[in-house]
């Protein structure tokens, strides 16, 4: 082996005018949303570890340094080739998308430009120098949104489902601190950089660190732990033969979740506090539970209702806890899955696709140990209604949904629904609605606008679904309206008004009202991509006629819709719905549709859904 050359590098020194290549082989970006809030999360916790009120930006010199681990690099071909290290890169990459749209026109924000992307000998590149990303990155830096296409690849739909994760979980505490994280995080953030002089030695020294010597896992370090307090061979063995099972089925997704099941095990039943959410704020169970949960179970025996002479505790804790809890966390998993709409879990998956990542967590809260599947069940749909509701009425209402806002928020809600029973689980829901500021009826004032498009989408596409499920109208899909990813013709927002204000000036004063009018929920509808396009420029009576081919939703302004269609025309009767077609669609017709829109929104986010998903 030649030589080999390692430096500690800090995250500017890394990328200041730097350009990487990657092999063809290994060009997938992976990283999912656990990872990237993971993550945030490590970084956010190391910044305010330090952090006092009083600082200034001159006080981040004196904070201590902060690792990341190795990234492996190879010279060649007048290259510098990434050998181990891509996901945690590009991951760093698109933080620093983030904080560089955040600042103003300012010095450090072209400081922060300079690790992103460069200019060498006139050719303009980002540090990751990869061609088919380079579009999707340059509309996040640029504009902080890019609509996927359907021949992107999943590097690329990863970039921008990780950046959306990245703007969901963005605390305020670090927003309202950013010249100083943004400092940190270039000056304090290090890495190892390990330079080998070809290939074989770049990938003989990758395969010595990742196959030699591996760190036990705090999931690995936790079974350990309670193995070695059974006395019982013969249940030891036992103990541990479920325990290896269980990590099969976790491992056998899409990733690996025996670490985030752990976690979400032991906050949903046993945190008991959590960090107070001021700078400086020691850590308290919930959050030492995310950081290394198999040293906590060990300080917190009382706690777990282990020890204490009785050896068995620890046998019954895998046995009756860790084992059960695992089956359910996995139906949980399953309902999420973006590609797998289940209608009777149907809250699970919309919560999942507004990335509460809490939600495993949360649903865990209120099952026994002795509750039957019938209860579990119910107990569970409750809960991701209550949060479907909470969730909703926070969207149309313009308030953030990202964990760190909601984080300390919902651990009290676990606190509150732990292990109850399904009658008082159901009142202690329905009061928590109560106490809720926001209320659905904001739907009425909500636009489309770049950074609420994801959200526009989903309101009207529960909309839509909603008609065509309680019609039984033949392919009712939630998913096929909201998955960018997998769907040929993706949906799309489609504004009934066109953009030519000349064609409305018989209805608005000026442009600007026109303008506004048009972004509003009541003026827009879904259409597959493609329809949306060639629709643009058309005038409402020119387009109106094609709609009859569309969904449930986008049809109901035809007549076509009202005729020979007796479920839709009962479910409007039975609903006081004021559907109605709409030969022009003026003012008047848009205030109606407002109304309509409104309706529907207080059917789907009812509080009775919860008692209902109690009953059913």
């Amino acid at each position: 082996m030649t030589e080999i050359n390692a430096f500690t590098k800090n995250v500017k020194t890394l990328l200041d005018n730097k350009k990487y290549s990657i092999e063809f082989y290994q060009r997938e970006y992976k990283w999912g949303k656990d990872q990237i809030v993971e993550l945030l999360t490590d970084l956010e916790d190391k910044f305010f570890e330090e952090y006092e009120e009083n600082h200034e930006r001159s006080n981040v010199k004196k904070y201590p340094q902060y690792f990341l681990g190795s990234i492996i690099l190879v010279d060649k071909n007048d290259q510098t080739f990434v050998i181990d290290g891509q996901q945690r890169l590009t991951s760093i990459t698109l933080i620093l998308i983030y904080i560089y749209r955040k600042f103003g026109n300012t010095e450090q924000k072209q400081n922060l430009l300079n690790l992103i992307y460069s200019d060498t000998y006139g050719e303009k590149n980002f540090n990751l120098n990869i061609e088919d990303r380079t579009e999707c990155l340059e509309k996040l830096l640029n504009n902080g949104v890019y609509e996927t296409k359907e021949d992107d690849n999943d590097s690329v739909k990863n970039l921008v489902e990780r950046y959306e994760d990245i703007e969901n979980n963005f605390s305020n505490e670090l927003n309202d601190v950013l010249p100083l994280f943004a400092d940190w995080l270039k000056e304090k953030v290090f890495f190892v950089e390990i330079r080998a002089q070809n290939d074989q030695d770049a990938y003989n020294i990758f395969e010595t660190m990742n196959d030699r010597g591996l760190s036990l896992t705090s999931s690995e370090m936790l079974k350990g732990y309670l193995l070695s307090k059974i006395q019982s061979e013969e249940k030891r063995n036992e103990a541990n033969d479920k325990w290896k099972n269980v990590v099969i089925k976790l491992k056998n997704e899409e990733k690996d979740h025996e670490e985030e099941f752990a976690k979400s095990l032991l906050r949903s039943r046993y945190a008991r506090n959590i960090r107070e959410r001021k700078r400086g704020a020691v850590k308290k169970d919930f959050d030492l539970i995310g950081t290394e949960f198999h040293k906590w179970v060990r300080d917190n025996e009382t706690t777990l209702k282990l020890g204490n002479g009785n050896w068995e505790s620890y046998y019954n804790f895998i046995n009756d806890k860790y084992v059960k809890y695992s089956e359910i966390y996995l139906k949980i998993l399953k309902d999420s899955d973006s590609s797998n709409f289940n209608k009777k879990h149907e809250a699970i998956f919309y919560n999942a696709h507004n990335y509460l990542t809490l939600q495993n967590t949360i649903l865990l809260a209120p099952i026994k140990s002795e509750d039957t599947s019938e209860i579990i069940d119910k107990k569970i749909r409750m809960v991701a209604r209550y949060l479907d509701i909470f969730l909703a009425r926070r969207i149309v209402n313009y308030k953030t949904i990202d964990r760190n806002t909601l984080e300390v928020n919902l651990f009290n809600l676990i606190k509150n629904i732990r292990e109850q029973e399904i009658e008082n689980l159901k009142n202690i829901l329905t009061a928590e609605l109560n106490k809720q500021s926001e209320k659905i009826s904001a739907i009425t004032k909500f636009k489309l606008s770049t950074q609420f498009k994801r959200k526009v989408r989903y309101l009207l596409a529960r909309f839509t679904y909603f008609i065509e499920s309680e019609t039984n109208e033949a392919g009712a899909d939630f998913g096929k309206y909201i998955r960018i990813k997998y769907e040929k013709r993706p949906f799309e927002i489609e504004h009934i008004w066109s953009h030519k204000y000349e064609d409305y000036r018989n209805i608005f004063d000026n442009e600007e009202n026109f303008n506004e009018h048009r972004q509003f929920l009541g003026a827009l509808i879904l259409v597959p991509r493609g329809e949306n396009q060639s629709f643009g420029d058309k005038h409402y009576k020119e387009k109106v006629q094609f709609y009859g081919r569309g969904n449930l939703l986008t049809k109901s302004l035809t007549k076509l819709c009202y005729s020979n269609n007796p479920s839709f025309t009962s479910f409007i009767k039975d609903n006081n719905l004021p559907f109605k077609p709409y030969e022009d669609f003026n003012l008047e017709s848009f205030n109606e549709r407002t109304e309509l829109y409104k309706k529907l929104a207080e059917l789907i986010w009812s509080p009775s859904q919860i008692e209902k998903e109690m009953n059913n």
